[in-house]
């Protein structure tokens, strides 16, 4: 997997995996987002940069509250993947500015923390004129985009605490989880992971009985990073990670819940399940030694089967 060691990349260096078991080690950047860089004026415009993977869920959540918010047009995203030979690789074209500076993720880390020691992950929030990151906490990118938006309000004032507690949840039960079975590398270890994925799904299945979304008739932030696990399950998490026991379509109501929010306008185009499919098979890891790549599953996306209840 590879990490910055003192500002230097070390590509035999992990330390996500302990004992067999897997272990998601956290970055450590502080956040430092200036909400007036995000308002719509003349000195914000070719500044801000959203740093992503089309293949990575928390850079999608990132991505879908910035389309949400409204905010493409002064937030330019920069598209990063393809072979992990130094961690993620910036991939051709885009906005970005001076690109023979930057070739691959990790340069960014250490142009704002010259010694930076960890993982070098996306996605992240760049200031091209300070070079530096403002952030690369998904979560802290995705409430600045909610917060100077008056297109949406996916983190209501009154609903804040309920909504972490239940991404929390949703973390530690499903988007870790899938990482934990797919990565593990001892039987108990994966067994228990599994067994918290479908647990977790099991209790957001019944969540659903009597609302459209986590919260109601109202989309927030909980759905959009349910929905960025979920839009994943069936292409890389039930096949490549060997969360086996049930598909996404064998849960009816988390069914209908990702299909009406794939339908969302803007949503849609934010989804490339080539690009996930490759991550995962192909660029992420070294647990598929012959890059076979599973084909896409036969699924009806744009089905308006139960939409309307």
């Amino acid at each position: 997997m590879g990490m910055l060691i003192n500002g230097r990349w070390e590509g035999d260096v992990d330390r996500s995996m302990v004992s067999g078991t897997y272990r998601r080690e956290q970055s450590a950047l502080p956040t430092s987002i200036d909400a007036n860089l995000l308002q719509d004026d003349s000195t914000s415009k070719g500044r801000i940069f959203l740093i992503a993977s089309a293949s990575c869920p928390w850079s999608h959540g990132a991505v879908i509250t910035l389309v949400l918010a409204g905010l493409k047009n002064i937030v330019g995203i920069q598209w990063a993947g393809g072979p992990r030979r130094e961690g993620y690789g910036l991939l051709p074209g885009g906005p970005l500015p001076n690109r023979a500076d930057f070739q691959h993720v990790h340069q960014f880390y250490t142009s704002t923390v010259p010694d930076y020691t960890g993982r070098s992950t996306v996605p992240i929030l760049w200031d091209a004129v300070n070079r530096k990151v403002l952030s690369n906490s998904s979560a802290d990118i995705m409430v600045a985009f909610d917060r100077v938006s008056s297109q949406i309000n996916l983190r209501p004032k009154a609903l804040e605490s309920d909504i972490d507690q239940l991404i929390h949840y949703i973390f530690d039960g499903l988007s870790n989880a899938v990482y934990r079975a797919g990565k593990s590398q001892r039987q108990d270890e994966y067994d228990e992971a599994v067994d918290a994925v479908f647990r977790t799904l099991d209790a957001l299945e019944d969540r659903l009985s009597d609302r459209t979304f986590l919260f109601g008739n109202d989309l927030t932030m909980a759905d959009i990073r349910l929905f960025a696990t979920l839009v994943r399950f069936d292409t890389v998490y039930a096949t490549h990670f060997r969360c086996t026991r049930k598909r996404l379509l064998d849960y009816p109501r988390l069914w209908r819940f990702t299909r009406r929010i794939f339908q969302v306008p803007g949503i849609r185009e934010t989804v490339n399940f080539d690009e996930i499919r490759y991550g995962y098979y192909v660029n992420d890891g070294d647990h598929n030694p012959n890059g076979i790549i599973g084909q896409q599953p036969d699924i009806d996306w744009e089905s308006q089967e139960g939409l309307s209840e």
